[in-house]
């Protein structure tokens, strides 16, 4: 009788609970630790990288600011000495006519050759029958110049690289030896010294 009220009550109570059966046993958690992100020898390359790139800063920080000023100084002479050729050429236009008309008398002849990027003016100065003077003018686009070339009979000058340079970061200016000349002060010393 014991047994058998055993067994019955057993099966009346039916099935022990989820968190009464036995769970096993957790798997033992590694010792060892991950390699540490921060190791010595990354500290060290981390150091030793961020002293080349401050040494390397200072030492040439100068050098690549002037050397970023005179990229920028090239860029902006390139833009305006085309619009200087432009100026110059312009003013010559016409300037032999009404030079004439004053004088009374044919003295000037201004020829402009080429087109816009390849221009050259030719002034041809007669003050008196037995005396011609010639000088050419043209834009040389490669070293961003004007290139001058003047004749004057028995006293023929070298040919002369006319420097154009930036002048107040919004125009450039023709520079001959320490003078400096807009277009139209150029053009003005061309044709006095032809005359000279």
């Amino acid at each position: 009788m014991g047994s058998w009220t055993a067994n019955s009550d057993a099966k009346l109570r039916g099935p022990l609970p989820f968190e009464a059966r036995r769970q096993p046993e957790p798997a033992a958690r590694s010792t060892s630790a991950a390699p540490s992100k921060s190791s010595p020898l990354k500290l060290a390359l981390n150091d030793w990288l961020d002293g080349v790139v401050e040494g390397t800063r200072e030492k040439y920080q100068e050098q690549r600011v002037q050397e970023e000023k005179v990229l920028q100084e090239e860029i902006l002479i390139g833009r305006f000495s085309s619009q200087f050729c432009r100026d110059l050429f312009e003013w010559f236009e016409g300037i032999d006519e009404r030079f004439n008309s004053r004088f009374g008398g044919h003295v000037l002849s201004v020829s402009i050759l080429g087109t816009d990027g390849d221009r050259s003016v030719q002034v041809l100065a007669r003050p008196v029958r037995s005396q011609e003077r010639i000088a050419v003018l043209n834009y040389q686009k490669e070293t961003k110049s004007v290139g001058l070339h003047m004749n004057c009979g028995s006293s023929a000058k070298p040919a002369e690289e006319i420097r154009l340079v930036l002048f107040a970061e919004s125009a450039v200016v023709a520079e001959i030896g320490e003078e400096h000349y807009t277009p139209e002060q150029l053009g003005r010393k061309v044709i006095e010294d032809l005359l000279a």
